[in-house]
């Protein structure tokens, strides 16, 4: 099972599931990039740590993350399979 992502750090940003931050140490975290005290609990409504496959491509029918499909080009996003620019769409979760 994958662990939610429940925790971030003030310091740095780094964003990790709370289990990540235990320092063995009762009632005491420490963030697992920089090892700063000062954890703060995330709401249950953001993601897991894991990539969902979000966006399809409607050119060759590929799905995946969002994020796979950036490019250096500020603003233009393309399929990682077959190139296009012009053919993605956002996938609703709750499809399926």
């Amino acid at each position: 099972m994958v662990e939610p992502v429940d925790a971030r750090c003030v310091e740095c940003g780094a964003t990790f599931p709370r289990s990540a931050a235990l320092t063995g140490e009762e009632d005491r975290l420490s963030c697992p990039s920089c090892a700063s005290s000062v954890i703060r609990g995330i709401p249950s409504q953001h993601t897991a740590l894991v990539s969902r496959e979000n966006t399809r491509c409607t050119d060759c029918g590929a799905t995946f993350p969002h994020d796979e499909a950036r490019t250096e080009v500020k603003g233009v996003l393309a399929c990682p399979d077959c190139g296009s620019t012009s053919a993605l769409e956002k996938i609703d979760p709750r499809d399926g």
